[in-house]
């Protein structure tokens, strides 16, 4: 009987002939590759297992996982030799005794020092606060002394020479003349200042001394400050009394432009409300000195 070609043999046989369809690559039974296809993951497949991939993060972990720290052992303190190279025990112990008294002496020593300081220091601070009371309480005294009326022109002149540098300053004098004499009803023609009264006694601490006439201004400038700059018979009290302090000599041109011009902090209370109140004042000692000045020319 006539032979099949070559492309004839049964197909259920041999799956074909050669122009048959083929398997293709990934068709083979998939028995032989653990049940997938080459690229497929299956149990068995080529890819690692969930336990494959436990295992190597274990790994990792124990890589990256810091190393124990190990105990430091401590160690027993160890005492300092005590004695020092040929020295016994006797004599290490004597010696340390020995420096052991000299601290103490010393920190006794010290500390009375500092015991006796602090006594030193309350003592002189108690003396000179006693004596400031003192020379408060004697300040206190004359002050009273020298607005009494007890002594009055040329008594109270030589009174005051007397005293000599325990005298109150002229500035509290001048102060507390106003303030207890004339506290309520302030004399503008200043007639204390006559010369039977406190004007020769005054006159005799400031004649020729610029630094007392301005004292005698920081006087009423208090004076004036205290009242709170009141006005009399339309004209400023510390102009009027600045007008007669210039009638009885007492303060001179210099001393009232000196006194303008001064800015201590010491005297600055009521100061530019002294100057405002007293301009008038000034503008007739410019004048008054310009006058002179042309009288001096006309004479030369």
């Amino acid at each position: 009987p006539p032979r099949g070609g070559y492309g004839d043999r049964d197909r259920d046989e041999r799956g074909g002939g050669f122009g048959g369809p083929r398997r293709g690559y990934g068709d083979h039974d998939d028995r032989r590759f653990g049940g997938d296809s080459f690229g497929g993951r299956g149990e068995r497949g080529f890819g690692p297992g969930p336990r494959e991939m436990d295992d190597d993060r274990r790994r990792v972990d124990n890589v990256l996982k810091p190393a124990p720290r190990k105990e430091e052992k401590i160690l027993p303190p160890v005492d300092a030799p005590l004695t020092l190279p040929g020295e016994d025990e006797e004599a290490a112990k004597a010696r340390i005794e020995k420096k052991r008294r000299e601290a103490e002496e010393k920190a006794a020593a010290e500390k009375k020092a500092a015991e006796e300081a602090a006594a030193k220091k309350a003592a002189e601070e108690k003396e000179a606060a006693e004596r400031a009371a003192k020379a408060l309480q004697l300040e206190g005294d004359m002050l009273g002394e020298f607005i009494s009326g007890n002594k009055l022109g040329d008594d109270l002149k030589q009174w005051c020479i007397d005293q000599g540098e325990l005298l109150p300053s002229v500035e509290k004098l001048v102060y507390h003349l106003l303030h207890e004499k004339q506290a309520k009803n302030p004399d503008p023609e200043c007639l204390w200042a006559e010369s039977a009264k406190y004007g020769a006694a005054l006159l005799a601490l400031v004649e020729e001394n610029l630094d007392g006439q301005m004292q005698i201004l920081w006087g009423i400038q208090k004076y004036c400050d205290s009242l709170g700059f009141p006005k009399l018979n339309d004209e400023y009290i510390v102009q009027a009394m600045f007008r007669n302090m210039y009638k009885y000599d007492l303060v001179d041109d210099e001393a009232f432009e000196v006194w303008k011009e001064d800015e201590s902090s010491e005297h600055e209370k009521g100061k530019m409300t002294a100057i405002i109140q007293t301009i008038d004042w000034f503008n007739w000692l410019e004048e008054d000195d310009e006058e002179e000045e042309e009288d001096y020319e006309e004479e030369e």
